[in-house]
């Protein structure tokens, strides 16, 4: 079974060999980190097969619209003026009698790249039909920490021919959390619109939404000094602006800042550049964090973290009434402000 440490190192060495033409009889993809798994597949999707000739040697099926003895009808036929056909099975979990593909497994076609896209559920792999597909390409992508997504994300921008700075990497990560799709797709937006080779934290605001005057950014550093008035001003443009749903952005923004400065209070350190390295920040805004640090004593910020816990629950509808994304802002920042 893959480890987390693994996905990368697998992801890049799938990638090196398809772009050198060496192609797998079988693909089986499956975890729970599936930016990667529908990766392989778009880039098996687009190298296999010459554009040309696509219609004629490529099929997409879904598992479950296709039977396993159909599959391998399909996966038995010979390409047409190609080397290769490719045969992608698309939520290849509903797939029914998979057992039925294993006399196919123990000798496929050459000519026929066959791909098992699992989307959700997790396939046995102490089963007859995955031990068969295991001597081909079977990966199982698993989760990225957080760390590792700060490692992935300059890589993944390098591919793209685009450098990806440490300070909006983390700020990617504040303003969307660690759901690398999500990520991946507004990546996607910054490079198609930012001409320059280097990407900064003005991109990332720009593109990802939080270029407005009033931000969360500009809010966690009034709450940082306990500035009342600006506070509130802030929160009260935000929530005018705000669409519903945009609070389950803020939130973890908030949440991961009043952390950090937990994290500061438990320090031992003394040194402003491993502080900063000890809670994952840029040693230039350690000024803030030792004045929200002087601000907020640990009862504080217990009863922050509480109020915090209290605003997840309601965007997720508990308690909520009828309060706007706006209403539970205000609030929320009121009720942290409050001695």
């Amino acid at each position: 079974m893959a480890k987390a440490t693994d996905t990368v190192p697998q992801f890049q060495q799938i990638l090196t060999e398809i772009k050198s033409g060496k192609f797998s009889p079988v693909y089986l993809l499956q975890g729970e980190e599936t930016f990667f798994v529908d990766e392989v597949t778009s880039v098996l999707e687009n190298s296999v097969v010459a554009p040309e000739s696509r219609s004629f040697n490529q099929t997409i099926v879904y598992g479950k619209e296709v039977s396993s003895i159909e599959l391998i009808g399909i996966c038995k036929r010979y390409p047409m003026m190609s080397d290769y056909q490719l045969v992608v099975v698309k939520d290849a979990q509903d797939l029914k009698e998979v057992e039925n593909l294993v006399p196919y497994l123990e000798n496929p076609l050459t000519s026929t790249v066959l791909v098992l896209v699992y989307r959700s559920g997790k396939l046995d792999m102490r089963s007859k039909f995955a031990k068969t597909a295991s001597k081909y390409t079977t990966v199982n992508f698993q989760k990225l920490r957080d760390y590792q997504i700060k490692d992935w994300l300059p890589k993944f921008a390098k591919m793209k021919g685009k450098v990806l700075d440490q300070d909006a990497t983390q700020r990617l990560l504040d303003l969307i959390g660690a759901d690398l799709s999500v990520i991946h797709n507004e990546l996607e937006k910054i490079f198609a619109s930012v001409k320059e080779e280097f990407i900064k934290i003005a991109h990332v605001d720009e593109q990802v939404g939080f270029n407005r005057e009033y931000n969360v950014f500009e809010l966690q550093s009034a709450l940082a000094y306990r500035n009342f008035n600006k506070s509130i001003q802030i929160a009260h443009q935000m929530g005018q602006k705000m669409e519903r749903g945009e609070m389950m952005r803020v939130f973890p923004v908030l949440f991961a800042y009043f952390n950090r400065i937990m994290l500061l209070h438990n320090s031992k350190s003394s040194n402003k550049t491993d502080l900063a390295k000890e809670i994952g920040v840029n040693p230039y805004f350690m000024d803030e964090y030792f004045s929200a640090k002087s601000n907020y004593s640990m009862v504080d910020l217990e009863k922050v973290m509480n109020i915090l816990k209290y605003l997840d629950l309601r965007l997720k509808g508990i308690n909520r009434g009828n309060a706007t994304d706006g209403d539970l802002l205000v609030e929320t920042v009121v009720n942290i402000l409050k001695k």
